[in-house]
């Protein structure tokens, strides 16, 4: 059992380690009485698994295996009722964010089966922490994946019109996300911010068309997007530390550049 008990307080942090001692010490001294159970921390536990958020999860697993475990006064039997409840609530909730259900299916029979031969909280404590981590995590791969599809989308919009005024609604618009969803995720897949990757590309378009010689720079400012000379040689700056026009003298023109607009 040493091993098992180890694995635990590896796997389930420190806030579980900290419910455990608190609430032992309180059974065995008799003082306090059974709290009711947290319906509040299961809701939003079971939204966090649909979500894939695996930190906010565990944290809301330890706070709940806390009160079950006070509530049941470290009784395993009826600890086990409650954590099998919890585990097939956790089960539909990784469903309903999208989990693969033959998967989730193979997932509770096997753990279904493991539970009921456990005899330690700690062994409980291990069993259900790394439920909840095959569950969030699946829900997590798939948020993932989809985050990465929608996000090669907007960069491929940002790419094709980028010459136009577009904004941040405009794209999440065109992608069917809400603007603030999608800023949280392009910042997290892209570790840049919408506007800065749409400053990024016109400047780099703007590299081009300078070295052609074909146009001036407040043409240039135009062809990429910028209603604004001023405005464009502050970002160009900013972007390169040259104005646009140092940057043409410093590199020349060059014959026979493309410029691809897309």
């Amino acid at each position: 059992m040493k091993k098992s008990a180890e694995n635990v307080k590896n796997t389930r942090g420190d806030g579980i380690d900290r419910y455990l001692g608190d609430i032992k010490s309180r059974i065995d001294s008799g003082i306090g009485s059974p709290v009711g159970y947290p319906y509040e921390k299961e809701r939003l536990l079971l939204r966090a698994i649909r979500t894939g958020d695996g930190d906010t999860a565990r944290r809301l697993l330890n706070e709940i295996l806390g009160c079950i475990f006070f509530s049941c006064a470290y009784d395993t039997d009826s600890i086990k009722l409650r954590a099998l409840e919890l585990t097939v609530l956790m089960s539909r909730a990784a469903l309903d964010g999208g989990a693969d259900e033959s998967l989730l299916s193979h997932m509770n029979r096997k753990y279904i089966f493991d539970f009921f031969r456990l005899e330690s909280i700690d062994d409980i404590c291990l069993s259900l922490t790394k439920m909840l981590g095959d569950f969030s995590g699946e829900v997590l791969g798939i948020f993932e994946a989809k985050h990465s599809a929608v996000i090669s989308k907007v960069v491929s919009f940002i790419r094709g019109n980028y010459m136009h005024k577009i904004t941040l609604e405009d794209t999440a618009e065109a992608v069917s996300l809400s603007a603030s969803h999608l800023s949280r995720i392009f910042k997290e897949e892209m570790h840049t911010s919408f506007n800065a990757f749409l400053s990024d590309i016109r400047i780099e378009k703007s590299k081009l068309l300078l070295l052609s010689g074909d146009f001036s720079i407040a043409e240039i400012s135009g062809l990429v997007g910028f209603s604004d000379q001023s405005y464009f040689n502050k970002v160009f700056r900013k972007n390169t530390g040259m104005t646009p026009k140092r940057f043409r003298e410093a590199n020349g023109e060059k014959e026979g550049v493309n410029v691809d607009f897309r």
